[in-house]
């Protein structure tokens, strides 16, 4: 019965902690800032055994449905994430990803109240990326609420047409976890972060080459093959599926040949050099598909625009057919 409880005794310490936070709170933090800037202390100190690895999980789950900002987490996340077996940390992460995502939606909307507040979108847009909030001057609430976001491993985001919003800051959370997670999560968190420091595709245009996408694909297939039990493998297939659909068909005018309607010798070629240096892949075998495709039609894409409404039309029919049964051609490869 001693052993029994002091075993216990920290876990009600640390739910002693997290005790008054609300999940629920969704008012405006900049209005009423906490007195103090510090951190916040971790919500758990006791180091787990083999025996206890669980209550470190219950720990989470409690600490996630009452922490007031994902800093929080963080905080409980630092400090026991190194105390536990890589299969532990996958399932803290997790916990962690999913009370980031639940929050976002609310962290944003304080963020549109704060930005109509006097002089706040003024001093928000003298910023420049990378973003140095300490840079902010004559007003202390709106800087330590967007420090206390990035100390979250939260980061800011302007990339769509001007328009703040925060996103999970997935090449901070690389930086800090990745090397007490499993082969499975380490690999999703690589895609992501790759993801988040450059995205695809933005504002309805590709912003990477083609090659860097179709090395993407690469890369998520090998998550999808090498891990078919993965822990990540549904978000990794819509991601697939995503790039695939972007590299296939997300076609803008610099693709196309306007006069000819004919796919730009540099896009085939591109899909010709990934089938010769990547012949045994799952990609390779659908993109070797789709230039068959493309050799049909000598190279043709669309049909004709309607004079006076567009100067592309719609795809031929045996492109739009493959365009259309792509996710379902990709479904069969990757069951």
């Amino acid at each position: 019965m001693k052993r029994m409880g002091s075993i216990i005794v920290p876990s009600m310490l640390a739910i002693a902690m997290l005790a008054g936070c609300s999940a629920n709170d969704k008012q405006l933090t900049v209005k009423n800032p906490p007195e103090t800037a510090a951190t916040p202390q971790p919500a758990a100190t006791a180091k787990p055994t083999e025996n206890n690895k669980e209550d470190v999980l219950k720990q989470m789950q409690l600490a996630s449905s009452q922490a007031k900002e994902p800093r929080e987490l963080i905080a409980f996340m630092d400090t026991n994430i190194p105390k536990v077996d890589a299969a532990t940390a996958d399932k803290m992460f997790i916990l962690l990803e999913q009370y980031d995502e639940r929050q976002l939606p609310a962290i944003n909307a304080n963020l549109k109240q704060l930005m109509g507040q006097p002089g706040a979108a003024e001093k928000m847009y003298a910023l420049s990326y990378p973003f140095d909030f300490n840079q902010i001057k004559g007003d202390d609430n709106l800087k330590q609420w967007l420090l206390n976001q990035a100390a979250g491993k939260l980061a800011l985001d302007n990339s769509h047409e001007g328009d703040f919003a925060w996103k999970i800051d997935y090449a901070a959370l690389q930086k800090a976890y990745s090397p007490r997670l499993s082969e499975d999560m380490k690999h999703y968190l690589g895609v992501k972060a790759t993801e988040d420091q450059k995205p695809f595709a933005n504002d309805g245009g590709l912003k990477i080459t083609r090659k860097e996408l179709g090395d993407r694909l690469l890369n998520i297939e090998q998550y999808l093959t090498k891990y078919p039990s993965g822990q990540k493998r549904a978000e990794m297939k819509v991601q697939y599926s995503n790039y695939m659909a972007e590299y296939i068909h997300g076609y803008r005018y610099e693709a196309i040949d306007e006069k000819t309607m004919k796919l730009m010798p540099e896009v085939k070629l591109s899909y010709e050099q990934l089938v010769k240096l990547h012949p045994d892949t799952k990609t390779a075998q659908i993109v070797k598909a789709y230039l068959d495709e493309i050799n049909k039609n000598k190279d043709g894409i669309y049909k004709p625009g309607e004079k006076g409404v567009s100067i592309i039309g719609d795809p031929l029919p045996n492109i739009g057919s493959f365009w259309e049964g792509l996710n379902g051609r990709i479904d069969s490869l990757f069951k």
